[in-house]
């Protein structure tokens, strides 16, 4: 069996169309399709045809579903629920998939660009540090409109990596 990498990273949202928005306008996204369109509420999905699939609460419901893809990554795949979820400030510190990172060229447009589209940016860009201390290795973190943080990275210098590691990071090839 070989690994080739992350297919999808699934983000439950309080507002589908609104999410779509921030990632079409923030990180250059594309729609591939909507399963469940938000304007299409006979498309929903019930929570009971979901439980034994993945373990989906049986009492929700499933009122938007689409699947999105960045330019040179992972696709994104966006749920909305009902009942509906409010949006909620996540932190690097609770359990569980805190965040994604996104590799960037330049982390100063990108964090503009960012924040223009309703990203609240924590201090930064910050320079990496440890194993990843380099030239224009920088870090930088912020919380989109729907309470999801997202990490932008650029890593143009070599990262160092511990006696005996067996691999090296695999980074997005232009």
């Amino acid at each position: 069996m070989t690994i080739k990498g992350i297919e999808h990273i699934g983000l439950t949202v309080s507002d589908l169309n609104a999410a779509e928005q921030f990632f079409i306008k923030a990180l250059d996204a594309s729609v591939l399709y909507r399963i469940v369109p938000s304007d299409k509420p006979e498309k929903a999905i019930d929570g009971d045809s979901m439980t034994p699939v993945n373990g989906f609460p049986p009492e929700m419901k499933v009122v938007g579903l689409s699947m999105l893809r960045l330019q040179n990554g992972c696709n994104v795949e966006l749920f909305q629920l009902q009942p509906e979820i409010a949006p909620h400030s996540d932190s690097i510190g609770q359990p569980g998939i805190t965040h994604f990172s996104v590799y960037v060229d330049d982390i100063h447009q990108a964090g503009e660009r960012m924040k223009q589209h309703g990203a609240e940016m924590f201090d930064g860009p910050n320079d990496c540090f440890a194993q990843e201390e380099g030239k224009g290795n920088q870090t930088w973190f912020c919380r989109t409109p729907f309470g999801v943080l997202i990490e932008l990275i650029t890593l143009p210098s070599a990262i160092r990596y511990d006696a005996g590691a067996s691999a090296t990071r695999w980074l997005p090839h232009d």
